[in-house]
């Protein structure tokens, strides 16, 4: 028998079409609000009840609507925003199709209450499921109210679909809070279930905006951005790069009034931090671009978060001057220069420490806590200041970053003692230099708790490290691989290495000798021939995470004095709840605070409290990324995170002891000599390879 092809009823195809735009109450409050805001509404309020689900509703004071077009507003494809096809290349309002009103329609009970100035009195209109059910007098000043009642009670398909009531609800929270940040001119209430969430003020200024909706504490010292070229206009504001956050979730981005995602803008304000803000942080920010609205396509996707640029160069442009203008504006963390250069830096030169090979490509790549210097004249430059400007030197380490002080002066540094044996440095931390010590002087007792599995059976005198011996004899210069296999050293006759891996040490093998720290980041050691920096944080990152593998399911965690809490988004909110089991198996206890928040009980004991609040976001924003990644990836994320938090931060005053505990755990292989994120956390030179640079080999 032949497929017979029909033409399918007005209801069923509106059904089908209401799929695109409604999609849950979110996307209700979202064409509600535009409506208002195109009605030119100064005073809107919107109320969500049970997420919007059970009812959402929207009163505002706008222009209302004339009681002879209610019943047409709710046909598909009917509007008032434009007229011709040529009206599509010039849109200036926020909705345009014509599809929201019947869409919402077609899938809820709906009731209109509008009066506009020429009318008498208020209309009463009411549709359910796609069918009028009359228009009635009613009462109401000028403006309208929309009440949706019971969403999707006639598509049980996509009722299935909805999240909890909670979660519907901070969607919706979260839509508000977008067209509250795009339109600081209107007054915005918000209730969710009768309680008032927040209020903003209305009168035009996108901070005060900013301080209702997302809180003080984000509030707190935004940098005001604007620039841009003479066709794309960008303003907003964005947070100092001492106040990033772990993840992407505050930053919002809107072109021409409208709420976009977009990658561009993105990657734009995102480069502008290159080099000022520490890596695995993001920028928040409230950016709006205002550009003709014939250079960008906003009728990609019915939802209209998605858009196109005709010039995507331009608009990436334009972002990264404005908020590189507004990261140079003193005082905001950026402008920390060194007096000394007179050449601008060419911006990718680093240091030449590491090679960092990250296991994941981050938007931008830059070292974990390295900060670029500036030089004057770069600034001048950048800032666009001419009249040269008097300049504080000051030091080129972001203090925000560290709370520790700067090297205070302890006792000057002793002249280096020729290496008798010296007893390890435990009460006295202030001298900066570690005396040079011979592994010797380690005695069983000076081993930290941190790091409780070192080998305690030999005396300390000949304790050496297990070596696993590599599979050929190598040369000792090629440090390459050094990375890639714990192996014994080649300084070791070949006779020396036996056959089989084991763990006793060839009597031979070269005691590690730890010589000091540079940067106080770097442990120098040597061992044989060759001379190896070893990466405090990476190496200490490494061997927690061994740690907490090992007790995953029952992590040794603390209750916190004071809980903290921590405000998400609502997807990273989400991913939290429905994660908690697999938080408390890492030691990390949370628990919903209501609104956007969620309150930390208890983490892992090494973590730092301050500490607390970027673990969950970083976590968070992971978590709701990658819903498909397999529950053991995303256990490993989670203890990679804490064994971050908790290992010693670059820049932390270490004593020889921990050090030299560090550097043996490294070196004897017992641990993968990478950081978790893959950085290598040894370097190593050979005698070779020095002697060839001072020009001793040729």
């Amino acid at each position: 028998a032949m497929a017979e092809i029909r033409v399918l009823d007005k209801h069923t195809a509106e059904l089908i079409a209401a799929g695109e735009v409604v999609e849950r109450p979110a996307s209700v409050a979202k064409e509600l609000l535009e409506n208002a805001i195109d009605a030119g509404a100064t005073q809107i309020t919107l109320s969500a009840v049970r997420g919007g689900i059970q009812q959402l509703q929207i009163v505002d004071n706008g222009s209302g609507i004339e009681a002879e077009y209610i019943d047409k507003a709710f046909i598909r494809h009917a509007t008032s925003k434009i007229a011709t096809a040529e009206d599509l290349g010039h849109i200036h309002t926020l909705g345009f199709r014509g599809e929201a009103l019947a869409s919402i329609a077609s899938v809820a009970r709906v009731e209109v209450l509008t009066r506009t100035e020429a009318d008498e009195y208020a209309c009463c209109y009411r549709i359910e499921g796609g069918e009028p059910l009359g228009i009635e007098p009613g009462a109401r000043p000028v403006g309208t109210t929309i009440t949706v009642n019971d969403l999707f009670y006639n598509t049980p398909a996509r009722m299935k679909f909805l999240k909890k009531d909670a979660s519907e609800g901070t969607f919706v929270a979260e839509t508000v809070l977008h067209a509250a940040l795009s339109h600081p001119e209107i007054s915005f209430r918000f209730l969710r279930d009768g309680k008032q969430q927040y209020v903003t003020p209305g009168d035009g200024d996108l901070r005060s905006a900013v301080y209702a909706v997302l809180g003080r504490e984000f509030a707190r010292d935004l940098l005001a951005v604007d620039g841009g070229s003479e066709l794309y206009h960008v303003t907003g504001l964005v947070t100092p790069p001492r106040a990033c956050r772990a993840s992407r979730g505050a930053q919002h981005f809107f072109v021409n009034g409208r709420y976009v995602k977009n990658r561009t803008i993105m990657a734009a304000l995102e480069n502008a931090y290159k080099g000022t803000m520490m890596q695995g942080k993001f920028p928040g920010a409230v950016l709006m671009l205002e550009m003709p609205p014939d250079m960008v396509d906003v009728n990609v996707h019915p939802a209209k978060t998605e858009i196109r640029f005709a010039r995507e160069s331009d608009v990436f442009d334009a972002v990264y001057r404005a908020v590189r203008a507004a990261l140079a504006t003193p005082g905001s963390g950026e402008c920390r220069f060194a007096m000394g250069h007179t050449a601008p830096e060419p911006e990718g030169k680093k240091p030449a420490e590491a090679p960092q090979p990250s296991a994941r490509p981050t938007a931008a790549p830059q070292k974990k806590g390295g900060f670029t210097t500036l030089s004057a004249a770069e600034y001048r430059a950048m800032a666009g200041l001419t009249a040269p400007v008097p300049v504080r030197p000051l030091p080129d380490v972001l203090e925000a970053q560290s709370p520790r002080p700067a090297y205070e002066a302890g006792p000057a540094p002793k002249p280096l003692a020729p290496a008798a044996p010296v007893t390890p440095v435990t009460a006295d931390t202030s001298i900066p230099v570690p005396q040079p010590m011979p592994y010797t002087a380690l005695t069983d007792d000076t081993v930290l708790d941190v790091l409780p599995d070192m080998p305690d059976e030999t005396p300390a005198e000949t304790a050496a490290i297990p070596t696993v011996p590599p599979a050929q004899p190598s040369e000792p210069d090629d440090a390459e691989n050094a990375e890639n296999e714990p192996r014994a050293l080649s300084a070791l006759p070949d006779a020396a290495v036996p056959e089989q891996t084991t763990l006793v040490p060839p009597p031979q093998s070269e005691p590690l000798r730890l010589v000091g720290e540079v940067f106080k980041t770097y442990i120098i050691t040597e061992r044989g021939g060759e001379l190896c920096l070893i990466d405090k944080h990476a190496a200490h990152e490494r061997i927690l995470f061994e740690q907490l593998a090992r007790d995953y399911g029952n992590v040794p965690s603390q209750m916190l004095l004071v809980p903290v809490q921590v405000n998400l988004t609502a997807a990273e909110k989400q991913a939290v709840l429905q994660n908690l089991d697999l938080l408390t198996d890492a030691g990390i206890e949370a628990e919903d605070f209501g609104g956007s928040t969620v309150v930390v009980r208890a983490v892992p004991a090494d973590v730092a409290v301050d500490d607390v609040e970027d673990m969950l976001v970083e976590l968070a924003a992971k978590l709701a990324d990658g819903g498909r990644d397999a529950l053991r990836e995303k256990t490993e994320w989670v203890l990679h995170s804490i064994a971050c938090r908790a290992a010693i931060k670059a820049g932390d005053r270490t004593n020889a002891a921990e050090m030299l505990a560090l550097a043996q755990h490294i070196m004897d292989g017992t641990v993968p000599p990478f950081c978790p994120h893959g950085r290598p956390c040894v370097l190593k030179i050979t005698r070779k390879e020095l002697e060839k640079q001072f020009g001793r080999l040729v």
